[in-house]
């Protein structure tokens, strides 16, 4: 699936309720509010994003009984895939070196660490 930024870029509490869901597999909304850290939305806040992320066709639903099960419809690779992509293209004006250099100044990766980085990048 391909990463539409006008489409499919996540507010944090759609990612929060995705990071659940990508965990869980599938999920009611009872289920991501029992996964969910106090103090917790209401019901209805937490109905209402899993419409949105519906819309957004981030996620599909499976009617059973009363109940909508959810399950993602993208994997979490491939949103952070895109994500990344997008923030490479956009922050780093498509510079893979400027926005790797970032990340590795901005956590001061350790030459150790590089090193291991550098090996399992070696396939």
């Amino acid at each position: 699936m391909n990463f539409d930024t006008k489409t499919k870029q996540l507010t944090r509490a759609e990612l929060h309720l995705m990071n659940i869901l990508w965990d869980k597999g599938q999920a009611t909304v009872n289920d991501l509010q029992a996964e969910l850290p106090e103090p917790k939305p209401a019901y209805t806040t937490t109905l209402t994003v899993m419409q949105v992320l519906t819309r957004k066709g981030v996620v599909a639903f499976e009617r059973q009984g009363k109940t909508n099960v959810y399950r993602p419809v993208m994997k979490r690779d491939e949103y952070v895939a895109g994500f990344l992509d997008e923030t490479r293209n956009t922050l780093f004006k498509g510079s893979l070196s400027a926005f790797l250099t970032f990340f590795a100044k901005h956590e001061k990766i350790s030459r150790k660490e590089m090193e291991e980085i550098l090996k399992e990048m070696a396939i």
